[in-house]
């Protein structure tokens, strides 16, 4: 179960007893969207035949392969590696720099993000090398999760990494979600919509998670499922954003060619998609966690997106009338937009948080960010606290997986807090009043997690 870096410093100030169920009913959640224990649950092999569930693949006579990317992709990794073995043909994944360790039989490669680097470059390229080996009759068993847009790229013909990195933080500052986000990525590249699985040519299993509203499998491993995005959509995404004349000449000429011959796969025919963990998973277990500490608990929305800060307003507005014994849960994606004058150096989406690229300094992340906005909008309510975080433990680039704040907080914090707010530090806010949440990797990422709950009687 993940462990909260000083719960005690958390939980030891304004609404101590609130705080401490808050992080209780947050560690069974996350418990719940543990991939590994759930593919555990799912996955059997015995006399050359692979069970997931309920469905059943003969391996005789077949090579198997392993490709992977993404911020929860290691677990995985490391659970077919020792159930498959030597039946292994090869395998190859790309997980976020610092999260890997050696396997036996699968390769493992780290890579930056949420902004590419020339591992991710080598790493998409691997994937390609591995896939193009497959043999029609043979399988390959994907296990793509939420990250992979940074950590496996290829770009498309005519383009450059230098192209694709632009393009990334373009998008990244761009206020768009993350599936017209999406719709530009898999539009400049080699290995996203499809084509990683189109390159293989044989039947695919998806072993994977979700990180996106709905659970569309081609928005969260986008690799190796069918694509419902068009040229046309890609191009709307950037007329909404204005990003045409910021985007890279060659970028921007490949979008409008609108070439049919590099639209994104539509048709895989051999494709078998297995979810083992959802966002509606981990608040439907905060929820009953929640009940079992007593509390009237609801899930108020698995689709809570747009600004972080107003959803951080939002879930505060509704503790203040929820009345006593209250547990609200919600999941979802959001982001931040930073105005121009904020400067050139300066992003943020539910991928990244602010950053200056020379000194690598994150303040904050989106989930800081709601948490920071709760605090302000809980002061002078009823007892409350609001836990915000995202769950994979790393809230944008930070070491942070989110907040902790209650109505004592902006009063603690005096003026300060309102200026924090505005000037997008949430994350040196948080930390000067002991109220960041850090978890490390958990090993999963399935969308971020708010819970907020409101005092008994």
């Amino acid at each position: 179960m993940v462990a909260f870096a000083d719960a005690a410093g958390l939980t030891g100030h304004g609404r101590e007893g609130l705080r401490r169920d808050a992080l209780a009913i947050a560690a069974q959640a996350l418990a719940a969207v543990d991939p590994v224990a759930a593919a555990r649950r799912l996955l059997r092999f015995e006399d050359d035949v692979l069970h997931i569930g309920d469905d059943a693949y003969d391996l005789a006579g077949r090579h198997v392969y392993v490709l992977g990317a993404g911020k929860a992709t290691i677990g995985l990794a490391a659970l077919l590696d020792g159930l498959l073995g030597a039946r292994l043909r090869a395998g190859a994944v790309v997980v976020k720099r610092g999260q890997g360790r050696p396997l036996r039989h699968i390769e493992v490669m780290e890579a930056s993000h949420p902004v590419p680097d020339e591992d991710s470059l080598r790493a998409g390229e691997r994937l390609l090398e591995l896939a193009r080996q497959a043999r029609p009759e043979d399988l390959v068993i994907a296990i793509v999760t939420g990250g992979s847009s940074a950590l496996a790229v290829v770009p498309a013909e005519g383009l450059t990494l230098e192209d694709k990195v632009s393009t990334n933080r373009l998008l990244l500052a761009s206020g768009l979600d993350i599936v017209r986000m999406n719709d530009v990525r898999k539009h400049i590249s080699r290995l996203k919509g499809g084509r990683l699985a189109a390159a293989c040519g044989c039947e695919i299993v998806n072993l994977t998670v979700s990180d996106v509203v709905g659970d569309p499998p081609d928005y969260f491993t986008d690799l190796t499922a069918t694509d419902r995005s068009t040229f046309a959509d890609a191009a709307t995404a950037c007329d909404a954003a204005g990003l045409w004349e910021r985007l890279p000449a060659a970028v921007a000429a490949h979008l409008r060619r609108a070439d049919p011959a590099a639209e994104t796969v539509k048709v895989l025919p051999r494709v078998h998609d297995h979810i083992v963990a959802t966002s509606g998973v981990m608040c439907q277990a905060a929820a009953a966690a929640a009940r079992a500490l007593g509390y009237r608990a609801e899930v108020l929305t698995l689709e809570l997106e747009g600004e972080s800060a107003a959803a951080g307003r939002w879930m505060a507005d509704r503790l203040r009338v929820a009345g006593a014994g209250a547990a609200l849960i919600a999941g979802g994606e959001t982001t931040v937009t930073i105005d121009d004058e904020t400067g050139p150096s300066a992003w943020w989406s539910k991928e990244t948080a602010m950053v200056d690229p020379g000194q690598e300094t994150a303040l904050g992340g989106p989930s800081q960010e709601a948490a920071l906005a709760g605090a302000l909008a809980l002061e002078g309510g009823p007892p409350a606290c609001l836990l915000c975080l995202d769950s994979d433990g790393s809230d944008g680039p930070t070491d942070a997986a989110g907040g902790l704040v209650d109505d004592l907080t902006a009063r603690a914090a005096g003026s300060d807090l309102p200026a924090a707010l505005a000037a997008h530090h949430a994350g040196p806010a948080l930390r000067a009043l002991g109220d960041l949440v850090v978890t490390g990797p958990t090993g999963t990422n399935v969308n971020d997690l708010r819970i907020g709950l409101t005092g008994t009687d």
